[in-house]
C-alpha cells in the first residue's frame, strides 16, 4: 500500500471512529435523559395506566417492562439506525440491506425483552418476599444467568443472527490442529460463520463454555487473510481459552453486578419518600435501578475496559510465541485496521473509555518489540 493511500485510510478511520464515539454518547445521553424523566414523572403515570388494565402483579410487570422497552427503543430508533446501517453504508463497510437490518433489530428486540421480563419478574419476586436482602438473592441468579448464558449463547442465540459450520478447508484446518494441540480446543470446536451477509469487516472471537466452547472465525477473515494470519488470530483467542478470560469475566461481572443490586438497594432505600413510590418493590421504581445500574456501568467502563486491553495484550503475546511469527501478527494487525476502519492512534482519553482492545499501533509495536 502506498504512503498516499495508507494515508488516507487513516483519515477515513479517524472520521469513522469519531462519528461512532459521538454517537456512543448521544445515546448515552439520551438514555439519561429518559431515565431522568421516568424517574421524576412518567414512571408513576406509565404503572397508572397499567394497573387500570390489570392488578396482577406478574403481568402488571410484564406490561410496564413491554412498554418501557419500547419507548426507549422508539426513542433511540434514529441513533441505532444511523450508526448500525447508514454510517456503515457511507463507509462502505456493510453488505446488509435495509429488510436485513430491520430483521435483525426485531429478533434482537425480542430476545433482549424476554429475557429481560424474566429477570426483572424474578428480581421483584425477591423484592416483595425479602426487601432487605434481596439484592443478594438476585446477585446469586445473575451468576447462574450469566453462566447459563455463556454456555448457551452460541448454540442458542448466534444461530438466529449468523450461520457457522466447521472449518472445511483442509490447509487451514492441518494449519490449526498443531496449534490447538494441548489446549483442550478440538479442532471440530473451530467455526466459519457468514459475517460477509453483513459486513465487510473481519472478526474472531472464543465463545461458550464447556461443550459449547468454540473459536468463531469469519469468513470475511478465512477468504481474505494468508494461512499464517489466520493462524496468528486462532492463536490469539486459543490465549483467551488458556488463560481462562471467560471465567474470569464472569467473577468480574459477578462482582459489579453484585455491587450494582447493592447499590441500588440503598438508594432505592433512600429514594422511595422522594419519588413517591410506594415500597421498595414499586414496579414504578424500576427506573431508578436503570438509572443506578448504568450510571455504575458508566463509572466502571474504564476498569473494565482496561482489564480487557490487558486480556488481549497477554492474548497477543501468547499468538505471537505460538506461532512464533511476529511478521504475520503484524500484517494481520494493518489488514484488520484496513479491512474494519480501526483507529490506529485514538486519543488518551477515547482509548480509556471506549477501547475493549489495545489500539492496532501498540499491537504492532508490542510485535516489533518482540520480534526485535
Amino acid at each position: 500500500m502506498s504512503d498516499n493511500i495508507k494515508n488516507q485510510s487513516i483519515e477515513l478511520s479517524k472520521k469513522y471512529s469519531l462519528q461512532k464515539h459521538i454517537l456512543a454518547i448521544n445515546g448515552i445521553i439520551v438514555a439519561l435523559i429518559y431515565l431522568v424523566f421516568m424517574c421524576l414523572f412518567g414512571s408513576n403515570i406509565l404503572k397508572h395506566l397499567i394497573s387500570l388494565i390489570t392488578v396482577n402483579q406478574y403481568l402488571l410487570i410484564a406490561l410496564y417492562i413491554l412498554v418501557f422497552v419500547i419507548i426507549i427503543d422508539i426513542i433511540t430508533i434514529p441513533l441505532s439506525f444511523y450508526g448500525g446501517f447508514v454510517l456503515e453504508h457511507i463507509f462502505k463497510l456493510s453488505n446488509q440491506k435495509f429488510l436485513g437490518w430491520v430483521k435483525d433489530e426485531i429478533k434482537k428486540f425480542l430476545i433482549s425483552l424476554a429475557l429481560l421480563v424474566l429477570l426483572v419478574e424474578i428480581m421483584y419476586i425477591f423484592l416483595r418476599n425479602f426487601p432487605n436482602t434481596w439484592w443478594i438473592f438476585v446477585t446469586i441468579i445473575w451468576i447462574f444467568f450469566s453462566i447459563i448464558m455463556a454456555k448457551l449463547a452460541p448454540v442458542l442465540v448466534f444461530p438466529l443472527f449468523y450461520k457457522s459450520v466447521p472449518i472445511e478447508n483442509e490447509e487451514i484446518k492441518e494449519g490449526l490442529e498443531s496449534l490447538a494441540e494441548g489446549t483442550g480446543i478440538n479442532i471440530q470446536g473451530v467455526y466459519k460463520i457468514n459475517l460477509s451477509k453483513n459486513t465487510k469487516k473481519a472478526n474472531a472471537a472464543l465463545a461458550g463454555m464447556g461443550s459449547t466452547r468454540r473459536v468463531l472465525l469469519g469468513d470475511t477473515l478465512l477468504d481474505s487473510y494468508s494461512l499464517a494470519e489466520i493462524k496468528s488470530v486462532f492463536a490469539h483467542e486459543l490465549g483467551h481459552h488458556v488463560y481462562r478470560h471467560i471465567w474470569k469475566m464472569l467473577v468480574i461481572g459477578t462482582i459489579t453486578g453484585g455491587l450494582g443490586f447493592a447499590l441500588c438497594h440503598y438508594v432505592l432505600s433512600k429514594l422511595i419518600v422522594v419519588f413517591g413510590y410506594q415500597s421498595i418493590h414499586d414496579i414504578a421504581a424500576f427506573p431508578v435501578i436503570c438509572m443506578v445500574l448504568g450510571v455504575l456501568g458508566f463509572i466502571l467502563m474504564p476498569i473494565q475496559n482496561a482489564i480487557s486491553r490487558r486480556f488481549e495484550r497477554a492474548c497477543d503475546r501468547y499468538a505471537i510465541e505460538k506461532t512464533n511469527d511476529p511478521e504475520a501478527f503484524i500484517s494481520t494487525m494493518d489488514k484488520l485496521a484496513e479491512q474494519n476502519l480501526a483507529d490506529r492512534t485514538p486519543n488518551r482519553l477515547v482509548e480509556l473509555l471506549f477501547y475493549s482492545h489495545p489500539p492496532i499501533s501498540k499491537r504492532i509495536e508490542m510485535a516489533r518489540n518482540i520480534s526485535a
